[in-house]
């Protein structure tokens, strides 16, 4: 899958279950072309884990999925669910955080789990516009993401939205790599108005 120049109108979607389930080849076909290059440098493993998880994310209370179209072709995508009152989200840290902070209420914190746009593909900011209209829409008073260390560029973009670090995650399993930086943006995006 190669990127598509942003020459023609890019179209930002939102979709819920059943759009996400119908498009669940297409967004792990973008996973793969984006998280096999540096500094992700995935492997079939780690793609095949993202295909067996996908799915089962699409049942989570709040999922959203949103992709980025230039003409019928796919470039870009990311998606998240609310996360609930019993998650694990915030335990496991390096550096704990209070518990006034890791309380949820399945409505607090959208889980930004997977992002990109194809290398062809970005710096026209089709990635901005994905991330304001998934968050915006979320409902949410917050977001929180994992991002490798790294992925130093990646993590400067998202300072540059507002997102700060918090801590670092231990994985078990390391798949697709066994530390991660945990980031919450604060201050959402406010919603599209259509």
């Amino acid at each position: 899958m190669t990127g598509t120049p942003p020459t023609k109108e890019i179209v930002i979607e939102t979709h819920g279950r059943s759009g996400a389930r119908a498009l669940a080849g297409t967004v792990c076909d973008l996973y793969e072309a984006v998280f096999s290059l540096p500094p992700f440098n995935g492997n079939a493993a780690e793609f095949a884990n993202q295909r067996r998880y996908f799915p089962g994310l699409l049942d989570r209370p709040g999922f959203r999925l949103t992709t980025a179209r230039s003409g019928p072709d796919f470039v870009g995508f990311g998606y998240g669910y609310l996360l609930p009152p019993d998650t694990g989200w915030w335990s496991r840290l390096a550096d704990p955080v209070d518990e006034e902070f890791a309380t949820e209420t399945g409505t607090r914190t959208f889980a930004f789990i997977d992002y990109g746009v194809l290398p062809g593909s970005r710096g026209a900011g089709i990635g901005r516009r994905i991330h304001d209209e998934l968050l915006g829409g979320s409902g949410a008073e917050r977001a929180t993401l994992s991002v490798q260390p790294a992925a130093a560029r990646t993590q400067e973009i998202y300072r540059g939205w507002g997102w700060r670090k918090v801590s670092r995650k231990l994985m078990d399993p390391p798949i697709p790599a066994p530390v991660f930086d945990v980031l919450v943006l604060e201050r959402m995006p406010p919603a599209r108005r259509s």
